[in-house]
């Protein structure tokens, strides 16, 4: 939609150079830019991320600057407003990211019907292999592959994708646009797609962050009963390709996990974690927002890994804050042995 009609929801923003025809595809990060991304800049990191991803490949974006960042700029404003497609500026960067994402998500979810079948409208694509249960409701647009299984109970929202050789059990919940991949089965009373945790606080009142980002998951992936994946804000929470998860599990928005990771039964993760290929991590482990955990790495049972936290290829993790499990022990066995001696 047209940044024009965004800046309603916000009276706080300043535009600074205006296109009016400028189409806004949604809101991304400095890393994920693509020609009509807008992009919040909160401080002088961000600004930097920006900047480096215009010159590795310049696109007609769009940015909300903060008031007292721009202002600081002094003449280098000039390199940002040559820079940018349009340019605008508030007082309270996240609370205009919050305020302008709620028409995104409305434009997104456009006319979105709910209470009637999408296989009556007939707008579904699903093979003749698939096997339906009663008691299903389908929304619109809804793709299901070859050999598909979907059980009693199950809702599945408009613009989701399923690929062939699926299974999903009793009671699933898939929100929209979710794309599954192949032979992916997702056990009872999972719901996949939530919205994530997301909220702005700003006098006295916690102001939603809406989410459109959806979730990805890859092929060959097994998600047991009672688990929450949440869907990313702006861009996909996503699964890699042969993970498997245990029953009741949190996964948050924006987690990115990799291929072949083991996630044990209780385990948290946080938003925007990033557990890179083959991870394993035991039961009640607790991972960080932001936290980082390198290829191949191993979190014992009941470990709390640190918000922004990042570790490397092969660690392996223990206590909280986690850290290397063999000094975690010494450290442990250490304070057992001088508290027994007070």
């Amino acid at each position: 939609m047209r940044f024009s009609a965004l800046t309603a929801a916000d009276p706080s923003l300043q535009t600074l150079k205006a296109s009016p025809d400028f189409e806004v595809v949604g809101i991304r990060l400095a890393a994920e830019l693509e020609a009509g991304a807008l992009v919040f800049v909160k401080n002088a990191k961000f600004l930097a991320a920006l900047d480096a991803a215009l010159a590795k490949a310049a696109a007609p974006v769009a940015a909300v600057l903060d008031k007292k960042l721009w202002e600081g700029l002094g003449e280098k404003q000039a390199h940002w407003e040559s820079s940018l497609a349009l340019l605008a500026i508030s007082p309270n960067v996240p609370l205009s990211m919050a305020r302008l994402s709620r028409p995104l998500f409305e434009a997104q979810a456009g006319d979105r019907q709910f209470a009637v079948d999408g296989r009556q409208f007939g707008n579904c694509e699903i093979h003749p292999s698939v096997i339906i249960a009663q008691g299903v409701q389908l929304g619109e647009r809804v793709k299901i592959g070859a050999n598909a299984r979907v059980h009693s109970g199950c809702v599945i929202e408009s613009d989701v994708e399923i690929g062939e050789g699926c299974e999903l059990f009793a009671n699933v919940v898939v929100y929209s646009h979710t794309r599954i991949g192949k032979r992916v089965r997702v056990h009872a009373n999972t719901t996949i797609g939530s919205d994530g945790f997301g909220y702005v606080h700003d006098q006295g009142v916690h102001h939603k962050i809406w989410h459109m980002g959806g979730v990805v998951i890859h092929d060959d992936v097994e998600i047991g009963a009672n688990c929450s994946v949440d869907m990313g804000a702006f861009t996909p929470t996503v699964i890699g390709a042969g993970t498997k998860i245990d029953n009741q599990v949190q996964v948050a928005h924006n987690v990115k996990l990799g291929r072949g990771v083991i996630v044990c039964g209780q385990a948290g993760i946080a938003g925007s974690a990033v557990l890179e290929d083959y991870v394993v991590l035991g039961g009640r482990v607790a991972i960080g927002p932001d936290a980082h955990i390198g290829m191949g790495s191993q979190v014992a049972g009941g470990a709390m890994v640190n918000e922004g936290a990042v570790w490397p290829k092969g660690s392996v993790l223990g206590g909280h804050p986690a850290r290397d499990l063999k000094e975690w022990m010494k450290t442990f066995a250490w304070v057992r042995k001088n508290a027994l001696k007070a």
